[in-house]
């Protein structure tokens, strides 16, 4: 899974990506809360949601161990004008009574695999 799956995953960024980035904003996310576990889970569910071949595809995640949970949902796809498939990817995370919510366009290159890539557009 490639890191700027990673960072979508995490409400835009993880902390692997923070390092690399100015994004200091991240350190009062949902995500600041996650332990690994919390972190994996979540990684599984939006990759799940993003290879399901269903548009509409959703799926949960809950880790009763720490209490954190989220959800993932596709609420779109198209093509881009590079030809990339792509799929709009509302997420949502808990933990800690922290909640947040967001959606990202994500596609699909060969060898990279999926992509944040907040400009795509729909081929005309």
């Amino acid at each position: 899974m490639s890191r700027m799956l990673l960072m979508l995953a995490g409400s835009c960024v993880f902390a692997v990506a923070v390092q690399a980035q100015n994004m200091n904003f991240l350190r009062n996310s949902v995500m600041s809360n996650f332990q690994p576990d919390d972190t994996d889970m979540m990684r599984k569910n939006v990759n799940e949601v993003l290879e399901s071949s269903d548009p509409n595809a959703s799926k949960e995640w809950s880790n009763p161990r720490t209490g954190a949970s989220g959800s993932a949902q596709a609420v779109g796809q198209f093509t881009a004008s590079d030809g990339a498939p792509c799929k709009r990817l509302r997420l949502v995370n808990r933990a800690q009574q922290a909640h947040s919510q967001s959606t990202h366009v994500m596609c699909k290159y060969e060898g990279r695999g999926w992509i944040l890539n907040p400009d795509a557009k729909p081929a005309t």
